[in-house]
């Protein structure tokens, strides 16, 4: 196999290039991500949006339409993986979508803060299912026994078998309390009430939440008028973070260090609307980038280490271009993707537009074995893909990445 036509494969580390600018039409809507990266060959993105059907007598009228988008990292293309018994309650962007393995967890609410109804109920679909005649397919966890009051929860992190969510809202007040859903008994847990005395976490929204070592830790978010000296617009600073230790069910307030090497402060600018991303081979790693000041989109990258808590500002990645309400995900061999967002088109511009575009940067340099195959894509991509299986195996390709063009195939 050849290719004299292209020009030649240059390996680029911690530059984001775009790999996606498009997707279909009935696609550009609502978008969440699940919160991790299955394997080093595929991503996944929850859609939902409405299509126009004949449902009422002489007008068309919006029904729901939910989708599971999952991305081949090798053959560049989207598949779509149609969803079924996903209720209408849960076509809101104000859901928690979340993914561990081939496991989707959904647990949402409808219309908050605008005005509707808090939903509790949790559903579960396996992406195991998605090759099946019928589908994927969701299931209501009906008997999850002591569920939490209808409230939005404001922040989901997965460990194991057990779910935390961080923070709760009615639409009107928000609350900062600790609740554990465990995947064997399917009941909640309340590990920490936000009355109790002791450490005051104020409450917020829009915030991170990493789970590292048996604590969670959470940083940045949105004020609200609950804080004694914060508007609605007031973004919590980087300096502090807080620390809830799910074994001793008590929060602990932080102070992280500044990065020394760039003009004071050293932290982060204070912004909402960010991406957050834990390294998947060293979990202690967790990336920020992008976000939202009180003006304008963002596209510096930072790095903390939760081992030492110092923040380092990664000068030398580049994001081709500002951006908040973004998506981000990295795969174990370390390689970052980036996915829509509201972007500006240079760093004064107030103007901004969402995007769907996807992009990618290794935010490490990866084994040589990952740097090989990349070329391989490079080169010899529709070769391979256009390949008979015998012919792969004669060839001498790897067994992991023979079963990974095996697989990326399905998608055509």
């Amino acid at each position: 196999m050849s290719n004299n036509s292209i020009s030649t494969y240059k390996f680029k580390p911690f530059e984001f290039t775009v790999l996606k600018e498009n997707l279909g039409p009935l696609q550009r809507s609502v978008v969440r991500p699940m919160r991790r990266v299955v394997g080093n060959d595929a991503i996944f993105l929850f859609n939902e949006f409405k299509d126009q059907t004949n449902d009422a007598p002489g007008q068309r009228v919006p029904s729901p339409m939910h989708q599971i988008w999952k991305f081949s990292l090798d053959l560049g293309e989207w598949k779509v993986i149609n969803c079924r018994n996903v209720p209408q309650e849960l076509v809101t962007n104000y859901n928690i979508v979340t993914l561990s393995g081939n496991i989707i967890l959904m647990y949402g609410s409808i219309g908050v803060p605008s005005g509707g109804i808090c939903r509790n109920r949790m559903y579960l679909g396996n992406l195991a299912n998605e090759y099946k005649e019928n589908g994927m397919i969701f299931v209501d966890l009906k008997e999850c026994g002591d569920f939490l009051l209808p409230l939005y929860i404001l922040g989901v992190v997965m460990d194991g078998k057990y779910i935390y969510a961080i923070g709760n809202t009615s639409g009107n007040k928000n609350e900062m309390e600790v609740h554990r859903f465990d995947l064997s008994t399917k009941k909640f847990e309340l590990l920490y009430k936000s009355v109790r005395e002791g450490i005051v976490v104020e409450t917020r929204y829009q915030h991170e939440v990493v789970f590292y070592k048996r604590k969670i830790y959470i940083f940045a978010g949105q004020g609200d008028g609950d804080h004694p000296a914060a508007a609605w617009n007031f973004f919590y600073d980087f300096s502090k973070i807080h620390m809830f230790d799910v074994d001793t069910k008590q929060w602990q307030l932080l102070s992280a260090k500044p990065d020394h090497r760039v003009p004071e402060p050293g932290y982060p600018i204070n912004r909402c609307f960010l991406a957050c991303v834990q390294c998947p081979e060293k979990a202690n790693l967790v990336y920020i980038c992008g976000g939202l000041d009180y003006y304008l989109p963002l596209k510096d990258f930072w790095r903390i280490d939760f081992d030492t808590l110092q923040w380092e500002k990664l000068t030398q990645w580049i994001m081709h271009r500002p951006v908040y309400l973004h998506l981000t995900a990295i795969t174990p061999t370390g390689r970052m993707y980036c996915f829509g967002g509201i972007v500006s088109e240079n760093d004064i511009d107030y103007e901004a537009r969402a995007t769907n575009t996807l992009s990618s940067g290794w935010i490490k340099i990866p084994k040589l074995k990952d740097i090989c195959w990349e070329a391989m894509i490079y080169y010899f991509k529709e070769q391979m893909f256009k390949s008979t299986d015998e012919c792969l195996k004669k060839i001498g390709i790897p067994q992991e990445y023979y079963e990974r063009i095996i697989e990326a195939r399905r998608i055509r």
